[in-house]
């Protein structure tokens, strides 16, 4: 992915959603999209990265893997962040 919302390695950010604040930090991998998430609730943090399926469809998953739907749901409220925020 060149050029896009998420080429800022090292970008600190946090928002509200749901009631909850999300602390997040854009993780300066190679070749990799990856963010660090700390909420304000009792959740505990989550790594969550994009990958692609054998369709090379992408799509956000939670590393180690088992927080799937968590990091799906958390990975399109970075991305709606992010595109606002550059607006």
């Amino acid at each position: 992915m060149a050029n896009n919302i998420f080429d800022k390695a090292g970008d600190r950010f946090s928002f509200v959603a749901h009631g909850v604040t999300l602390k997040c930090e854009r993780m300066n991998l190679p070749r990799v999209i990856a963010f660090n998430i700390v909420f304000s609730s009792s959740r505990k943090p989550i790594v969550i990265t994009k990958a692609k399926n054998a369709e090379k469809k992408e799509f956000w998953t939670s590393v180690p893997e088992g927080r799937q739907q968590e990091a799906e749901g958390v990975g399109r409220l970075i991305e709606e962040y992010l595109t606002n925020r550059d607006k």
